[in-house]
């Protein structure tokens, strides 16, 4: 009976988790590690509601200028302190602070990291350095690992006339150091370039910025270091350590060993993963002979021990260097499922690069995807809204209009898809793209912009509209909104319906809607996708869907139950769903996501009308397409893609840490997969129920045999159950898909295996 017992708890944990799906954590700068700058998951801000009722709530008072993205991090339990959601903000007078998110207040908890470096120390290549004042703290964005609840960060102090950097692990829900934290840093290589002595390069902590985001993967810890201003002799270091031993150092890159320069500073994006796993990075100005030095260089890294697998430069390239016009300036940004990405720099142009050829170095460029000029001056920002439909690239260079782009599969459409109407000078900016998921009316480019054209200077949030780039907010037309002091860079933090803006006035400056509404009473239905995949555009019979808006339910999370008849609710918590107007089952409902099972009554139709009622009040009625089938599987976090809600064997969850033996048998949930031959809507499934379909499972793309497929025991009837043997030899987190009656699965979901 324990593994009755151990399914029941699983089972729970998988449909108590679906509603998370409407808030994010931000754990890294840039959101994730493709550094796309969007939060695809956001279901409260869109056009309509920020056009109407959207301002400053309130703000939180820090103790130094912030620079660092703020972080996010839902249902964090404070001791004593109860649970909140909680915003991180680490400031450069080397403290980091701990807030609940949602109302003003106190911290929760705060750290101090040391002394701060007075930037009145440093010089630049044009004298006394003043980009940042009056301090050097924690510049880059710190990193959240949220499997032990720990926030990375590097502090700059200065101590009795020492230069120190020191990385710092703390526990999220206290503040108190972990793994052995904090590690003073330090490195060196063999070379013969700036500061080298006897054939030894070392890392100077006074010569060099921690600027970029820092990098968190499989379980180590990456930091990347550039100079201050230009001001030589500095490097680009890249070193990497043992996230649960931050002592223990593991590799240390430095793209000039023989010459100068190549700072990494990539205007604070972090280091960038691809879809094999490896790191890109961007080189800026200096030495380049493309053998032991690669400055104005992309470079694919090993991330086991930081060398070089592959490498593009421009063709130009000596002429960046000798103008200052860093291709290094905006970092790299991922194009998910496409096998390319992009970066750009001070020259104005974009390059799109294949994940598994960087090129080199060639005459004119051509040995790349493209290569085309996307601003007169400056790119030293992005932001990617990944769209099923087609990705769009958000860009700004100097005394420009903001532009977007339309990707095609390997290139840009060069002719900009949408541009704002005014222009603003400084380059600068923060860039964050919201949206639910695809849904095309749901999207909004946020940025923060100076006032003026000299910085230091206050600062302003503007929201566009994401198609259009018309305007539909600026913090300038309402003297209660302002903004305070613009930091450069510094992306807002776009969550749960909130959006928190850095500023170096001491302060985080928290915006949302207004007087705690959400756009009126009228429930509003802004996208239906499948509850595993997350895939929208049309619906199956039996399928679990989530629909996401506004207004939708009540203000708290409602869970249905089954009756004493088995059966779930059709009403739950004053909110309808119906499909063609037959009342759907309910899972869930709140007021910004509603789970429904899909009636099997609707077989048979083209299309279905979707309508909600939720307090006497109707939306507007959604049309979909009608398919026998659309599966998708659940993942283990509810979030689409990673690993899978698949058990072993014995019952236990599978994971990289828990993995399947290579030939046994998983268990695979999902749903989507069609009415099976005693379905009912709504019941609870208590004995097996096989699919009459045609149904395949792949596994890294080889057949994996399917034992049974059909209704889950113990889920209500949509959900679907597939036993399946893994191919021999099978080793490694495999991507894992389901076919059934020629529909197949996105590949976003894995099995672990050995």
């Amino acid at each position: 009976m324990n593994h009755q017992k151990n399914i029941a708890a699983f089972v729970l944990c998988l449909f108590a988790s679906l509603p998370a799906v409407a808030q994010i954590d931000v754990l890294t700068g840039g959101y994730d590690n493709a550094r796309s700058n969007a939060d695809l998951s956001e279901t409260i801000l869109n056009p309509s509601s920020v056009e109407s009722s959207f301002g400053r709530l309130f703000s939180l008072a820090v103790d130094g200028q912030v620079y660092a993205q703020p972080l996010y991090l839902r249902n964090v339990t404070i001791p004593n302190r109860g649970t909140h959601n909680v915003v991180f903000v680490a400031t450069m007078h080397d403290s980091v602070y701990a807030f609940d998110a949602d109302q003003p207040g106190v911290p929760l908890w705060s750290v101090s990291l040391g002394t701060p470096v007075p930037t009145t120390n440093y010089q630049s290549d044009i004298g006394p350095y003043t980009d940042i004042n009056p301090e050097n703290g924690i510049l880059g964005t710190p990193v959240i690992d949220p499997s032990t609840g720990t926030l990375y960060a590097v502090a700059a102090t200065y101590e009795n006339g020492v230069y120190i950097y020191r990385l710092h692990a703390l526990d999220v829900t206290s503040g108190q150091e972990r793994f052995g934290a904090p590690s003073v840093i330090t490195a060196s290589v063999a070379g013969t370039g700036d500061s080298s002595d006897n054939g030894v390069v070392p890392f100077v902590a006074g010569q060099h910025l921690q600027r970029p985001a820092l990098l968190l993967l499989n379980g180590v810890v990456y930091l990347a270091f550039g100079s201050h201003g230009d001001a030589p002799p500095y490097h680009g270091w890249i070193m990497s350590y043992n996230a649960y031993d931050v002592g223990r150092q593991i590799a240390v890159y430095n793209p000039t060993p023989n010459g100068e320069g190549g700072s990494f500073w990539q205007s604070g994006r972090g280091l960038t993963v691809d879809d094999q796993g490896n790191i890109i990075a961007v080189a800026s100005n200096g030495a380049t002979d493309f053998k032991t030095n690669f400055s104005d260089s992309v470079l694919k890294l090993r991330p086991a021990d930081l060398s070089v697998l592959d490498w593009f430069a421009p063709y130009n390239v000596q002429d960046l260097n000798d103008s200052d016009e860093d291709l290094g300036a905006a970092g790299a940004v991922l194009l998910p499922g496409s096998g390319y990405f992009l970066t750009g720099g001070k020259e104005g142009k974009l390059y799109v690069i294949g994940q598994n050829s960087f090129g080199h170095e060639a005459d004119d460029d051509a040995q790349i995807s493209q290569t085309f000029v996307a601003a007169n001056f400056g790119l030293f920002n992005f932001a990617l809204w990944n769209r099923a439909d087609g990705q769009i690239l958000y860009t700004h260079g100097a005394d420009e209009i903001v532009k977007s782009w339309k990707f095609t599969g390997s290139t840009f459409s060069t002719n900009p898809l949408a541009q704002s109407l005014d222009a603003f000078h400084v380059m600068f900016e923060g860039m964050t793209v919201s949206a639910n998921g695809s849904d095309p009316k749901s999207g909004i480019l946020w940025v923060t912009q100076p006032v003026s054209s000299r910085l230091p200077s206050d600062g302003h949030l503007v929201a566009y509209d994401s198609n259009t780039l018309a305007v539909l907010y600026d913090s300038l037309n309402n003297a209660a909104d302002a903004t305070g002091g613009f930091t450069k860079f510094a992306n807002p933090t776009v969550a749960n319906g909130k959006v928190y803006v850095a500023t170096n006035s001491n302060t985080l400056m928290v915006y949302g809607l207004s007087s705690g509404t959400t756009g009126g009473i009228t429930p509003s239905i802004t996208a239906v996708v499948n509850a595993a995949s997350y895939v929208g555009g049309a619906v199956a019979p039996g399928e679990i869907v989530a629909l996401f808006g506004e207004n939708l339910g009540p203000s708290s999370l409602a869970v249905s139950t089954f009756d004493v008849s088995n059966q779930l609710p059709n009403q739950l918590a004053g909110t309808q769903v119906t499909f063609n107007g037959i009342p759907a089952p309910l899972l869930y409902s709140m007021d910004t996501a509603v789970a429904a099972v899909v009636p099997y009554e609707v077989a048979g139709a083209q299309n279905v009308t979707i309508q909600l009622t939720a307090n006497s009040q109707s939306s507007v009625p959604q049309i979909l397409p009608l398919q026998d089938s659309l599966p998708g599987i659940f993942s283990a976090d509810s979030s689409g893609s990673g690993p899978g809600a698949i058990l072993n064997l014995y019952y236990s969850l599978n994971s990289s840490d828990n993995p399947a033996a290579a030939g046994s048998i998983v268990i695979i949930y999902g749903t989507g997969g069609g009415a099976t031959p005693n379905a009912r809507t709504g019941r609870l499934v208590t004995i097996a129920d096989q699919t009459s379909a045609t149904v395949s499972v792949t596994v890294n793309g080889q057949d994996a045999p399917v034992l049974y497929a059909g209704a889950a025991p113990g889920l209500v009837d949509g959900a679907m159950q597939l036993n399946v043997r893994l191919p021999q030899g099978a080793t490694g987190d495999l991507p894992i898909t389901v076919t059934v009656n020629g529909r197949t699965s996105l590949a976003t979901v894995t099995v672990s295996a050995q």
